[in-house]
């Protein structure tokens, strides 16, 4: 489950375009949520995020893996709800 959990903070942290909130969103601390981008990346060997003090965006390689990592998050969610 870790890396369910690890998509659905990558997915928050894109759409709000914050660590801060998207682990918020999630009840996660920063540090947490921040953590859990770095697993993913790390997974991966891919930088997914840029981030600088006052900004936060995806890489090119962020915005594909989104846009898949999306898609698994809404199913699974669609799955529990069943």
């Amino acid at each position: 489950m870790p890396y369910l959990e690890s998509l659905r903070v990558f997915v928050r942290v894109v759409e709000t375009g914050s660590i801060t909130q998207g682990g918020r969103d999630l009840r996660l601390t920063p540090a947490v949520a921040s953590n859990r981008v770095k697993e993913l990346e790390r997974r991966l060997g891919v930088r997914l995020l840029n981030r600088t003090t006052r900004n936060l965006s995806p890489t090119e390689a962020g915005r594909i893996f989104y846009d898949h990592a999306r898609s698994v998050v809404e199913s699974l969610e669609e799955a529990e709800a069943v």
